[in-house]
């Protein structure tokens, strides 16, 4: 592998990699705008400048790389690059400087102040003063569809937005209209965002207050906002999210990359917009047991008086829930897996699954059958089976397979379900408890990839509501003596 020096400290890196990268390998920031990881770099903001010994002009960073070694030298030294020269320093001022020539003063009631790039490299490596008087340029807000409004006077031209339309999701709804002064981001004629399934993305490209989604426009400030790691349940692969969340409610969620995994890049608007269902309202459900309020004792004594237990799993819940889960099991053969929702490929290069089940490997190395719904009908009808318990999530079920399962409650002498809200199928059961959802609990899955994927806890969950392994800890207690 070819040496370069950052800043006299040497580094192997392979060759073709861009100079940007490799400062980041020795802990160096290359302030940025333009450059995005999975899309083309086209140097376009000027932010990332660097001083190459031997070149007569500073080089961006984001489009340079490093070449090989000379065969009769391979330890031999082929670039040298400093971050920090005062002609690097001058070249980030006068960019920063004219981002900031029309840019309005808007920071106060924009979303992205707080976690704005131009407010950061600003502080960190602009002039501190501006030499523009004229009147800054002023456009209206533009809707880009029900979900993206964009405020030009904001944008700083970077293209992100535009390359990822025609790069990622392939819509190319957005294009780069006029030129010089006059030059602006908006939609072809006739299209919108609308039909973009992955049109929330652009949001989180935008690197300054230019893109905003129409959901979480004004609703909360970014400071007050926590977040937490967590998974996406409506991805097949169980994408890695972060959960913003203040007061016990999300306001958001957004991709949370994983170093080296593309396919973590991005979310679809399905899964982005998904938070809502994390939020509870109304009353909180409580316990029941044949259709009247009762107590986790009561149905812990009618589930172990019956008989032979099976359980039913679905595939959308964490690893330690199954685990768990499976304990009631009176017989390791007794633990059948549940959930059928298929979901479409849109980008294959980011989904490499249909199957909603994002779980489904994780239950299946807890010894949990899936496909085998119909044998267990057939135990429970000839007696082999006395009880069932039944981990469910309507959404992931079809009416085929929620039919099925509303046999197997209806024909089992005493059955129970797990539920985060009550389901129709759900009150079916003899038994009902209420559970967590998986912003109110810490686990992990084991996706279709084979990778492991933890959440950690966002949300508190109302008194009375309990995990999984928490009600089954319950239901397996053995009764005091009297």
């Amino acid at each position: 592998m070819p040496t370069i020096k950052i800043n006299d400290v040497e580094l192997s890196v392979n060759p073709g990699t861009l100079v940007l990268d490799a400062c980041r390998q020795v802990g160096i920031d290359i302030p940025h705008y333009c450059y995005h990881p999975a899309l083309t770099p086209v140097a376009t903001c000027r932010m990332c400048l660097v001083d190459i010994k031997g070149q007569p002009k500073l080089a961006t960073s984001c489009t340079t790389t490093v070449p090989p070694a000379p065969k009769d030298k391979p330890d031999a030294v082929v670039m040298e690059v400093f971050t920090n020269t005062p002609a690097v320093a001058d070249a980030r001022a006068g960019v920063m400087e004219f981002l900031l020539i029309n840019h309005p003063l808007d920071c106060p009631i924009c979303d992205q102040a707080g976690e704005c790039k131009l407010q950061d490299y600003s502080y960190n490596y602009g002039s501190g003063d501006s030499r523009m008087v004229e009147a800054k340029r002023h456009y209206r807000y533009e809707d880009l569809g029900a979900k993206i409004v964009i405020d030009k006077n904001r944008c700083i031209h970077c293209t992100r937005c535009v390359r990822f339309t025609r790069e990622i999701s392939g819509g190319g709804e957005l294009t780069v209209a006029n030129r010089g002064s006059r030059l602006e981001v908006t939609t072809f004629s006739g299209l919108s965002l609308d039909q973009n399934p992955f049109a929330g993305n652009v949001v989180d490209l935008c690197p300054v207050g230019a893109l905003t989604s129409r959901d979480f426009r004004f609703r909360k400030r970014v400071w007050y906002l926590k977040s937490a790691p967590s998974i996406s349940r409506c991805s097949a692969l169980g994408n890695p999210i972060w959960i913003d969340h203040e007061g016990n409610k999300a306001y958001r969620l957004r991709p949370r990359p994983t170093e080296g995994k593309e396919t973590t890049l991005f979310i679809t608007d399905a899964e982005r917009y998904a938070y809502e269902f994390l939020n509870r309202s109304g009353a909180t459900p409580a316990p029941r047991l044949k259709a009247a309020p009762a107590s986790a004792e009561a149905i812990r004594e009618a589930l172990q008086a019956t008989g032979t237990v099976a359980v039913i799993g679905q595939g959308t819940f964490g690893c330690d829930t199954a685990q768990r889960l499976g304990e009631l099991a009176s017989a390791a053969d007794l633990r059948y897996g549940s959930g059928d929702r298929t979901l479409p490929i849109l980008l294959p290069r980011f989904q490499t699954s249909a199957d909603g089940i994002l779980n489904r490997r994780g239950f299946t190395e807890r010894g949990f059958r899936f496909g085998a719904l119909q044998e267990l009908l057939g135990k429970v009808q000839q007696g082999e089976v006395k009880a069932v318990v039944l981990l469910h999530d309507a959404a992931f079920t079809s009416a085929a397979e929620t039919a099925l399962l509303g046999q197997i409650l209806q024909a089992a002498p005493f059955s129970l379900a797990l539920e985060v809200a009550p389901s129709d199928l759900g009150l079916q059961a003899t038994a009902w408890l209420p559970i967590t959802n998986h912003a109110e609990e810490s686990d992990f899955i084991v996706n279709h990839d084979g990778e492991l994927r933890r959440y950690q806890k966002a949300l508190q969950a109302p008194k009375g509501i309990r995990t999984v392994p928490a009600w089954v800890k319950e239901l397996a207690a053995v009764p005091a003596l009297a």
